[in-house]
This record gives C-alpha cells, structure tokens and sequence, in this order.
C-alpha cells in the first residue's frame, strides 16, 4: 500500500479543568479531561476511513485534531510525510488548502447574514485575493457538482432546507478541491432519502475527483456504504481498525460486537441473543489502568484491568487490527445484529 495521505502518531489531546481557589492554594495538580490517548490512524489518498463509537468516544476530537482545529497535547500529525502539527500563521493557512470541514450542524456553521455565493467562496477569499464576478463564477460552476442549482448565488441559508443546508456546506469544503475533507456527522439532523442523497453525492465526487474522508459518524449503515476503512473508538482509545468489511461483519473487540449489537435489524421474525454491556463508564479525568472497557466488558479478566492492550493483527494480511487482551478466544463469539435467524417461539395455547 502507497504512503498515507494523513497519518496520527500516538496522538493525544487533555482539556485542563479549572481550579477551585482552594485546590489552587492547597497546591492540587490541575485535572484534565483524557479525550484522546495515543491514537494512531491512517487515511490513505482516495479512501474513506470511517470514526464510529459512542457519544464521548473522541470521534469529533480525532477529526478536529486531524484538521487542526485543536492542536495536540503531545504526538505528530503527518499530511504527506510532514510533519505539521507546530504549523502557525501562514503556513497553517496555506496548508488549509489540503484538508477541509464539513461540520455537524450547517444552521451554526452557516452564517445567516451572507449569501451563497459569499459563504462558498470564503475559503477561496482566505488565500488569495480575486474580483467578485471571479467568485461568483466559480461558485456558480461549483454548486451543480453537490446538487444545487446555479441560480441560488444571492439565496441566504435560511431559504434552503436541511439537506440543501449541509450540500452548501459541503460546497464550502470543496471549494479549495482540498485532497482531504473531514466529514463530521454529515447527515445525522437529515431523513433517510436526503441523506441518501448526500451519500451517494460524497461517493460520486470521490470517484470523480479522487477525494479523500473521514467520515465521522454513529450510523454504522452510511459507514458500511461509503467507507473503505473503519476505526472504532472508545474513550478516546482506538479499540479497533481494518476494512470496513472485516470489521462489521467479522468484528473481534468485544465493544464492536456490543455497538453492532444496538443496531436495529428490520426483521420481525429474527429472534437475537441480548449481548448485555453492564458496569459504570469510566471517568476521563482519572481514567483507569488497563482497558477502558474493562469495567464494562462481559468477557473482563484481571489482567485487562491492569494491562493496557496494544493493537495487534487478527488477519494473515495484517490490515485488521485490534487492541484486546481475549481476542483469539471471544473474535468468534457473533455480535446481537449478526446472530443467524432463529424461528420465534411458538404461540402459547
């Protein structure tokens, strides 16, 4: 495989929480939240990686991380081989170009009081200067790729609906033909048939374009879709990465198997095993030695509690990858949404 267009390197990212007068003259050490630790990804050119876990799991963090809206604790950020995790001023502007956003919600990323025309072309304006009429010229030859129509140039957010919303934002994104866009829960607030729609446009620029995600998401249905590779997340740790196939249909770590677990199966007659997940989830600001999923995990033996697993390959091709003390013994076990149909019981007399 080809050098990776963006890579993480044990990457790790502490929010510090504020002192109370008395933790700060009794001399306490200042807390901090641990959202991501020692994260390591890649993202190759023209593939989709898909970010998949729980609220609170690091997916936003990681992408922010990656497009530099956060910068680091400690760990490297490799775009292309280099280094550019200390980038400031100029160079982190004119490395902008490579990568853009597309943010969850387009009502607040949107700004109310500028036109189309004005909101698409802002990245453009940010590197280089150029006349109104060249903006607008090359927003209106842009807007048809996302499925807008031309016309719309002096239209203001509020006039488009919700997935006309999220395509302007994704104009935004491309309007730099950025060779990286994170992707961050592009259709979580849109119905079904829209965000098919935009689904299936994210794919077609890709093929057309040669475009590269990552795709932040909990709808494990668009991450099957769309993406080519999948990491699973949970508080802030990586728990799993491979092929999108491997991984959802042959998942190892026990926290996979329970999130594939939740998804609902439109088969009345399919009868499945509970694969239950008890236990408190542990705090960030004093995380727990060992697995973070330790204190939730049914297959849990001590030395999960004290020893941190490391990612380790699970396939011959090494492209699947998993951090599990018990991997040989539970990766066959199936998760809830993969179980064989069973017969339902039969009717009582």
């Amino acid at each position: 495989m080809t050098d990776p267009l963006l890579e993480t390197r044990n990457v790790t990212k502490h929010f510090p929480l504020s002192r109370s007068l008395t933790q700060y003259f009794g001399g306490e050490a200042r807390l901090a939240i641990h959202a991501i630790d020692g994260v390591s990804v890649q993202v190759h050119r023209g593939e989709t990686l898909g970010l998949i876990g729980e609220s609170g799991s690091g997916k936003t963090t990681l992408g922010w991380l990656m497009a530099r809206l956060h910068t680091a604790t400690s760990g490297e950020l490799l775009f292309e081989g280099r280094d550019v995790s200390r980038l400031h001023g100029r160079a982190l502007r004119k490395w902008r170009q490579n990568l853009q956003v597309v943010f969850q919600d387009p009502v607040g990323s949107l700004d109310p009081r500028q036109r189309v025309w004005q909101i698409v072309s802002e990245p453009i304006q940010a590197q280089q200067r150029l006349s109104r009429g060249k903006l607008r010229a090359l927003v209106a030859e842009l807007l048809p790729s996302v499925g807008l129509p031309p016309d719309c140039l002096d239209q203001y957010p509020h006039e488009f609906s919700g997935g006309g919303r999220q395509r302007l934002s994704l104009a935004r994104a491309l309007s730099l033909q950025p060779k990286l866009v994170i992707l961050d829960e592009p259709t979580s607030a849109l119905d079904v048939a829209v965000q098919a729609q935009i689904l299936n446009r994210l794919v077609t620029l890709q093929r057309e374009s040669g475009y590269s995600y990552v795709l932040i998401t909990h709808n494990v249905a668009a991450v099957r879709y769309v993406a080519d590779r999948v990491a699973v997340l949970y508080l802030g740790k990586v728990a799993e990465v491979g092929p999108v196939r491997s991984v959802l249909e042959h998942p190892v770590h026990p926290y996979t198997k329970a999130l594939l677990a939740a998804v609902p199966v439109a088969d009345a007659g399919r009868r499945r095993t509970r694969y239950q997940i008890k236990g408190e989830i542990p705090t960030l600001i004093r995380p727990p030695p060992g697995c973070r999923f330790a204190a939730r995990c049914p297959f849990v033996i001590e030395r999960c509690r004290v020893e941190e697993p490391l990612l380790l390959p699970v396939t011959a091709a090494n492209d699947h990858v998993v951090a599990c003390h018990r991997s040989a013994e539970v990766g066959d076990i199936p998760p809830e949404s993969l179980l064989a149909t069973v017969p339902p019981p039969a009717a009582s007399a």
